[in-house]
């Protein structure tokens, strides 16, 4: 009866979906490719059986790059396509990933699309980062037989509440995995609590600790560098994947932090770029001085002590410049983000108490020396300013950062061994 009522709700929003993105195609707001994709318009590969791998944003994708390659390098042969939600996470593959076959907007999951594009595909195994749990996908690939497995898999104690209220839903659909790949034996118990075969559940690790940084030699830091003019010399902190409510106290702080340390320099990196319009607002009734990431590097000379990134896909290398490290949505309770991707350049870093979405790696984090916790505003600023004054406390803490990193690696190898017998 469920699946009755989510096909019936999906169809109603199917009448006002098409319409309203056609409007947008005609306008020039969204690509035809768009919703010529969510409708299930693939090419036909079904002769080429694919591999289809299905990263929902930009951070799924990061962690799937040192996978993809992997499978490309043992299996050359091989189809591979990828799947994504959001426009930048498709963007993000294309220019990261072009050794793959094809990038393509996730259809939309309604029984008939679903049904069309695995006729079209018919692809040998489906792969599905983290917790993309689609039902009409999972039962129709189970009614074909096709292989699923979820790699990289999760489930936060707050999303594990919203599943159990749904349980008997989504059972149904878990029992068309064939494999759960857990990031950790809490979440391998989680999903098993959700409904998934416990015989079918293993732990591989985070696939996100095989991330590869971007090389930056000393010419290519240099070039960088003189992008956003800065001399090298000067603290600069950064703020990645920020979010509303978060950008007031940064400025705050960093206000406050300059009476110190006139030289200091804030890099502020919103998570949402269409959110740009209301940090520069903030950064108005501050009165402080400014420049968007774009504007800076086309010009001569500037005063600005605040650059706002307005650009995709250097945040990573960016932090390599960082004398301290913010990782965003963790003074609100968005849950956090990726607090791995400053460790790879043992830079030290900070975050809020906010940090559910990477609750485990956090903890762990803070307990080996690896991270700060911050608890609110006071103790952010109270932290920062210890911080610039202790070189030695934040290589410290930066090394053992990066420690911790190399210890968890490896959850490549051990996907690849599992999904081999799938591909061959």
């Amino acid at each position: 009866m469920t699946h009755f009522l989510y096909n019936l709700l999906l169809t109603g929003l199917l009448l006002f979906y098409v319409p309203y993105r056609w409007i947008q195609v005609l306008l020039g707001k969204r690509p035809r490719s768009l919703l010529k994709e969510r409708l299930g318009g693939y090419p036909d590969l079904a002769s080429k059986r694919p591999l289809w791998v299905h990263a929902a944003s930009v951070g799924e994708v990061l962690c799937c790059i040192p996978l993809l390659k992997r499978i490309r390098t043992e299996i050359p042969d091989l189809t591979v396509l990828l799947t994504t939600m959001t426009s930048t996470g498709r963007e993000t593959a294309k220019r990261l990933l072009p050794e793959i076959d094809g990038v393509l907007y996730f259809p939309l999951d309604h029984p008939l699309l679903i049904r069309r594009v695995l006729k079209r595909l018919n692809p040998r195994l489906l792969m599905i980062a983290e917790t993309e749990l689609w039902p009409n996908l999972l039962v129709r690939s189970g009614r074909r037989s096709l292989p699923v497995v979820l790699f990289n898999g999760r489930i936060s104690e707050r999303s594990l509440r919203g599943y159990l209220w749904l349980r008997p839903f989504f059972k149904r659909s878990l029992h068309a995995i064939q494999l759960f790949l857990m990031q950790t034996e809490e979440d391998r118990g989680r999903i098993i609590t959700i409904g998934a075969p416990p015989e079918r559940t293993e732990v591989v690790g985070n696939i996100k600790f095989d991330q590869i940084p971007p090389p930056l030699e000393t010419e290519s830091i240099q070039e960088l560098l003189a992008s956003l003019k800065l001399q090298g010399n000067e603290p600069l902190l950064i703020a990645g994947s920020t979010h509303a409510g978060e950008e007031e106290i940064l400025l705050d702080v960093f206000q406050d932090l300059r009476k110190a340390h006139p030289s200091l320099t804030l890099l502020l990196a919103p998570r949402h770029l269409d959110r740009l319009a209301q940090v520069e607002k903030l950064l108005i009734e501050r009165d402080l001085p400014w420049e968007r990431r774009s504007h800076r590097s086309a010009q001569k000379g500037s005063e600005a002590k605040v650059i706002l990134l307005d650009t995709m896909g250097e945040l990573m290398k960016l932090y390599r410049l960082g004398t301290l490290v913010f990782i965003g949505g963790s003074l609100v309770s968005i849950g956090g983000h990726n607090p791995l991707e400053p460790l790879f350049y043992k830079r030290c870093v900070l975050f809020g108490p906010y940090m559910f979405n990477f609750l485990e790696i956090s903890r762990r984090l803070t307990a080996e020396g690896g991270a700060v916790l911050v608890k609110d505003k006071e103790d952010l600023s109270a932290q920062l300013r210890r911080l610039l004054s202790d070189e030695k406390t934040r290589r410290e803490i930066g090394e053992k950062g990066f420690q911790f990193l190399q210890r968890h690696r490896g959850a490549t190898d051990r996907i690849v061994d599992k999904i081999r017998p799938f591909l061959l």
